[in-house]
């Protein structure tokens, strides 16, 4: 991995991560066309999850401190506190057998047909996100019930499959639940350091250090930084209600880019 493929990657998973695109998917179609086996960009994908993870500790860092009062009795930090836990347990669960079977069966020129399936399924997330939006948006997160928490730890293992965005699962879920658009953001979102510090073991086990190199280190301050500016803009638009449109332009975009990298 040379220095401009890390700033390149860095970029992609600063933005990718926190959109209803697979940021794993964008760094393998990056790495098939430069001459780089799709497992080894799928495996890329999963270790720069330590970008995403420094990002919402720093931007939510409020949450997670109320999450520590949790510990010594704060309702609401108890709360998130119960919740991490709930979806982590289901995330490791389900997850773990879909990494290995989604490494070992991947399929190398299948990365554009991927994009552009995934920008097709984004583009009809967006329809999802409306008609969810118009029928309930008015939860609140401390009223989530322990269904709801294994239903998004469900949905977040899935992100282990190339192709599939753990923000876009996640929020859609929480969406389709009823929850407000800002509330569901924040939810997916809060869920990134124990996912991402997750997946980035997951290949530190399996690879080694051959994962931790000069340029890995660049690709993952780039992210970092990438990611903070990405999620004060879409926490933004959550707010204004413009979490659809940025759906469904997204999605187009990622079934054109799908279709011209075929």
């Amino acid at each position: 991995m040379d220095l401009l493929y890390a700033v390149v990657i860095g970029l992609i998973q600063g933005v990718a991560e926190w959109l209803p695109i697979s940021s794993k998917t964008q760094i393998m179609l990056v790495s098939t066309h430069l001459n780089i086996p799709p497992s080894t960009g799928y495996t890329l994908g999963l270790f720069m999850e330590a970008a995403s993870v420094a990002a919402a500790l720093i931007y939510f860092r409020h949450v997670y401190r109320q999450v520590l009062r949790g510990f010594l009795g704060d309702a609401v930090g108890r709360m998130w506190l119960k919740y991490i836990v709930v979806t982590t347990l289901t995330t490791a669960a389900f997850g773990v057998p879909l990494y290995y079977i989604s490494k070992n069966t991947l399929i190398g020129a299948a990365a554009g047909w991927l994009m552009a399936a995934l920008g097709v399924v984004v583009i009809l997330n967006g329809v999802v996100l409306q008609r969810a939006r118009n029928r309930a948006g008015l939860k609140d997160f401390t009223n989530m019930s322990l269904r709801d928490m294994f239903l998004v730890g469900v949905a977040q293992a899935l992100s282990v499959v190339p192709g599939v965005s753990r923000s876009g699962t996640t929020t859609t879920t929480l969406l389709l639940l009823g929850y407000k658009p800002e509330e569901a953001l924040k939810a997916s979102f809060i869920l990134v350091p124990v996912a991402g510090l997750g997946a980035a073991a997951l290949t530190y086990l399996d690879l080694g250090r051959a994962v931790l190199t000069q340029e890995a280190l660049v690709a993952l301050a780039v992210g970092t930084l990438m990611s903070i500016a990405t999620i004060e803009i879409l926490m933004k638009f959550a707010k204004k209600s413009q979490v659809v449109l940025v759906n469904i332009v997204v999605g187009i975009l990622a079934l054109l880019g799908g279709l011209l990298a075929i």
